[in-house]
């Protein structure tokens, strides 16, 4: 007599607890139709909150962030597309999943569609909480952002250095600086266009008892 799915699931359960307890959080199958959950092996080692008598009947998409759920019923389509042309390999992906209580965790999804005589296209798949690797692959991607940051700043501070730091063409009269095209810039438009640099405008003590003497002893800044 030819086994169900479900019929074979529970044998793997049966034969396999190892398999069930530890390397995955739930195996299931879904009515490919509504994605609705029809079996569960019932779970040693669910992370999410939820009994397998909870989920039966209840949308996988609930399970998922609004934009993993949009994104799952994408592939889905694009699957049983797919299914229809003959390709029958199963599928792997990492989405966002909630649990029971609100909060967010990793997941990853392994799933292929199955189908029995009689009975609608069936989704058969294990769920695993990858929770712990994806905060460490989510952290060391911020890590490379603030590195890649750090370093095109460094890059412009050198690249500011190398101007200021260079043997500048300067008029001895108006005080203006000739640049390699043979352009000649007042100081602080060449500054201000070669490097991030602006200018503050003050006077110095010295100027200042020229130009403003009547100033007395204040600092002007």
């Amino acid at each position: 007599m030819r086994q169900s799915i479900k019929e074979k699931l529970e044998d793997l359960e049966n034969q396999n607890q190892l398999l069930t307890s530890n390397l995955v959080d739930s195996i299931w199958v879904l009515n490919a139709g509504t994605l609705r959950y029809e079996y569960i092996v019932p779970p040693f080692n669910r992370r999410d909150g939820y009994t397998a008598t909870e989920l039966i009947g209840r949308s996988i998409l609930e399970e998922l962030t609004p934009q993993d759920a949009e994104i799952a019923v994408e592939m889905l389509e694009t699957a049983l597309d797919d299914y229809d042309k003959g390709k029958h390999e199963a599928k792997s992906f990492e989405m966002e999943a909630i649990r029971k209580n609100g909060s967010k965790y990793w997941v990853e999804i392994k799933a292929k569609l199955l189908e029995e005589p009689g009975h609608p296209l069936k989704i058969v798949g294990v769920t695993r909480d990858i929770t712990a690797r994806k905060t460490a692959e989510l952290q060391m991607k911020k890590k490379n952002r603030e590195l890649a940051a750090a370093l095109a700043e460094k890059e412009r501070l050198l690249k500011e250095i190398k101007v200021l730091q260079a043997l500048l063409p300067v008029c001895s009269g108006c005080r203006r600086i000739r640049d390699e095209s043979g352009k000649w810039w007042p100081l602080d438009a060449y500054v201000q266009e070669h490097t991030d640099s602006d200018f503050t405008h003050t006077i110095c003590p010295d100027c200042k008892d020229v130009f403003y003497p009547g100033l007395g002893t204040n600092k002007l800044t």
